[in-house]
């Protein structure tokens, strides 16, 4: 029971960091899609996008 609750916990972790990396790039393309943005105001959000997701990895695998 114990190794199944860990596999558990360490799934459902896993599952968060990828979720929280992923979704400000998802964020950032379907603001480009939903805006009908030019190409300049769509590189500036999809790199922010990738920023932003940058900045959550290097904040989990480094920091935490």
């Amino acid at each position: 029971m114990n190794k199944l609750l860990k596999s558990i916990v360490a799934t459902l972790g896993a599952v968060d960091v990828i979720f929280s990396i992923f979704i400000p790039i998802t964020i950032s393309l379907l603001l480009i899609n939903l805006g009908n943005l030019n190409n300049l105001n769509a590189g500036l959000v999809m790199t922010l996008g990738i920023l932003s997701s940058f900045y959550r990895a290097i904040k989990f695998w480094i920091f935490e």
